[in-house]
């Protein structure tokens, strides 16, 4: 396999919302039919209960006494379809009788997601993020590739069974990975004739179990984050070039979950079960801030391209945008209800990418902080209802504003810069745990088995290799 990383990116067209929404339900053919069988006794012109009106697409949006019933892209923050799904916090509809049936929930969810069309042909009411510039990818290419030269040690640690990789990161200049390991980071690369992915050396992490990794954007430094549970917490930064510990930052008293370091190799942001957010400085070890905005554990970490802004997501779902400097809060993104587990942002830094448990990719616009596309990528046989293969466990860019995800149904999925999707892979080997994109076109993913799957996303997509946690 040809492991490679990409320099170059097609200028896409500006992302319009309605190519997301080109196969979305309608109110006029869709929506309103079902209205009109279980919602317009109480909710039409003559009798609006609480002020909503449901026969007409202008009743829809403009809502009832308690607020707006429907909000683009936004299902999980819609009253009509909370109420519908029997959802906690909002009183049940229709009142007095059963849930709706799946298939018609799951109508009013991709209505919603789909941008509220009033019918075909109509305009979509979610806002688009405007093409990926070219000039943030090309950027990238004209940085050093930086791969370890002689680390000192070469084998990973053995175990009785492969450690399964919490966690793996890209370098954005090198074909070069981190991959958590027993109480390591395994860094791989291309073998000699640019092999499939091989065991370079490791880097030491006594601190405990792994749970974070991130490159630097300049790919000079990698920080770890992890620790021991109920215990401690700390993040270390590595010099990818040789090795060396550069500095330890963090001292929680709980596991870090999360980890970044920004692209002005100035800060270091960690969270984890304290709830807490602490962005500290590198050179000092100490905290310029400590959010506690969140109400649930810190599972997730990303700065922008820049390193002006932080994106936090928790276990809860919630997921908070702050300006890295002053500490203050931009956005609240309040749609995921269950675990974010990954947040990426795309290299212009004009979009963040949300994913949660919940089986949803969300691509956020960095603009206004509103939905661009809420995709329904890995769950299980309805977006009403939460299964053991539900949930999407990693997300990463691709060059041209694409995304690869994977999910706990056990598939690989590219989708396009609207949220289109392209392509599906079915992982080969046990439940999926980890992902990470290299390059434009090769895919890896982290096993429960401790086996990491490396995939050449070409047309017809086929498994290149696979290496093990605890062998080269």
């Amino acid at each position: 396999m040809a492991v490679r990383v990409a320099c170059s990116v097609i200028l896409l067209a500006v992302v319009s919302a309605a190519a997301l929404a080109a196969a979305a339900p309608t109110y006029d053919d869709d929506i309103k039919p079902l209205l009109r069988e279980h919602c317009l006794g109480c909710h039409n012109v003559d009798e609006a209960n609480s002020d909503l009106d449901l026969s007409t697409y202008a009743g829809v949006l403009k809502g009832g006494s308690s607020g707006p019933a429907v909000v683009a892209g936004r299902p999980a923050t819609s009253s009509l379809y909370r109420a519908m799904a029997h959802l906690e916090g909002i009183a049940a509809m229709p009142p007095e009788s059963s849930k709706l049936p799946d298939a018609a929930i799951d109508l009013v969810d991709r209505w919603i997601r789909g941008g509220l069309l009033e019918s075909k042909g109509g305009k979509s009411l979610l806002k688009g993020v405007a093409a990926i510039d070219p000039a943030a990818v090309a950027s990238l290419g004209n940085l050093p590739a930086i791969m370890p030269a002689d680390l000192a040690i070469k084998q990973p640690t053995q175990t009785p069974h492969p450690p399964a990789p919490q966690t793996m990161a890209t370098s954005p200049v090198a074909p070069l990975v981190a991959v958590s390991g027993q109480e390591q980071v395994l860094l791989l690369g291309p073998g000699e004739d640019e092999s499939p992915l091989i065991l370079l050396g490791c880097l030491p992490f006594p601190e405990g179990s792994l749970h974070a990794l991130r490159f630097s954007r300049t790919g000079g430094l990698l920080v770890a984050g992890g620790g021991r549970g109920a215990h401690s917490g700390r993040a270390v930064v590595y010099d990818v070039a040789t090795g060396e510990r550069r500095a330890e930052v963090g001292d929680m008293i709980d596991v870090v979950l999360a980890a970044d370091i920004d692209a002005t190799q100035r800060y270091v942001a960690i969270g984890g079960p304290t709830k807490v957010v602490e962005v500290i400085e590198l050179a000092s070890g100490k905290p310029l801030h400590r959010i506690k905005k969140h109400t649930d554990w810190i599972t997730a970490l990303a700065f922008s391209p820049d390193g002006s802004m932080l994106a936090s997501g928790d276990r809860a779902g919630g997921i908070h945008v702050w300006e890295t400097e002053k500490g203050a809060i931009v956005f609240s993104l309040s749609e995921h209800k269950q675990r974010v587990t990954d947040l990426e942002w795309r290299t212009d830094g004009q979009a963040v990418a949300s994913v949660s448990d919940d089986g949803n990719l969300i691509l956020w616009n960095m603009k206004d902080g509103w939905p661009a596309a809420n995709v329904a990528a890995h769950v299980g046989k309805t977006a009403s209802r939460y299964t053991r293969a539900t949930g999407v466990l990693a997300c990463e860019f691709r060059p041209d504003g694409g995304l690869v995800t994977i999910g706990r149904d056990g598939h690989l999925r590219t989708w396009s810069a609207t949220g289109i999707k392209e392509k599906e892979v079915q992982i080969k080997g046990g439940l999926p745990i980890a992902a990470a994109l290299l390059g434009t076109d090769s895919a890896l993913v982290g096993t429960l088995t401790g086996d990491i799957e490396n995939w050449v996303l070409a047309e017809n997509p086929r498994l290149a290799g696979q290496i093990s946690t605890s062998s080269e």
